[in-house]
């Protein structure tokens, strides 16, 4: 669907090229504005299940927008269904459980967007440089999470940390995610920089595992049905 000024991507390198500037301060208001967003979405009962700054659209003055809902869903009380598609899985925004359980709440949304915060850090660095598709699967399993981006506050990676909870219910909620950025707009401190080197930045450097080679394809990975649940769902179960 087409929406009106908004045209680019966060995934784009230089997504405000009308205005010839960006600062640490614009992308802080980026992560709070997308925040905002998945909180009403939470709060909505949807989980958007596809979070990625790919699907963030940047308008005019610095607004932003979540997009792309084609896979949300409405959690009534729980929905399953088995999956056999062939659509390729954006494994590297996806949670731990949505992989190897085939769960999705809106804890698998705080997840992808941990990885919103690491791409909006790295002005569009990619997620797990240098690792394939295929080998994150076991990495994840392992309790491999991404390092702290060089530009990156301990504070802030700690909160990306937190999104990458292993434990869906010891993750943040949106609200609270929200009401961080809401903080840390209103006071000094720096959280992030752009003393970094594109050119020799981990998460910038042009990697053969970036092609369509390694794909995963969604029935390959989802051997089970596919869980869509209320968080007071799976508070009930653990």
């Amino acid at each position: 669907m087409h929406t009106p000024g908004y045209q680019q991507s966060l995934q784009n390198k230089n997504p405000l090229d009308e205005n010839g500037t960006i600062t640490p301060e614009d992308l802080l208001s980026f992560a709070w504005q997308v925040a905002s967003g998945m909180e009403f979405l939470s709060c909505s009962k949807l989980v958007h299940r596809d979070l990625a700054a790919r699907n963030i659209l940047v308008g005019a003055e610095k607004v932003v927008k979540v997009s792309d809902f084609g896979l949300t869903r409405k959690i009534n009380d729980e929905l399953s269904y088995m999956s056999k598609n062939k659509r390729r899985l954006p494994i590297k925004w996806m949670s731990v459980e949505a992989i190897f359980d085939q769960l999705f709440t809106t804890f698998s949304d705080v997840w992808a967007y941990g990885v919103v915060l690491f791409e909006i850090v790295t002005l569009g660095g990619t997620p797990y440089p240098a690792i394939s598709n295929r080998e994150l699967l076991s990495l994840l399993k392992s309790g491999y999470r991404m390092d702290k981006p060089e530009n990156c506050s301990e504070s802030m990676y700690d909160i990306m940390l937190q999104c990458w909870n292993e434990d869906p219910l010891k993750r943040p909620t949106f609200t609270t995610l929200r009401e961080y950025f809401d903080e840390v707009m209103s006071r000094s401190g720096v959280y992030l920089s752009f003393e970094f080197d594109e050119n020799t930045a981990p998460s910038f450097l042009p990697f053969k595992t970036d092609n369509d080679d390694d794909s995963i394809i969604e029935d390959e990975v989802f051997q089970n049905p596919v869980h869509v649940k209320s968080v007071e769902e799976i508070k009930k179960t653990s």
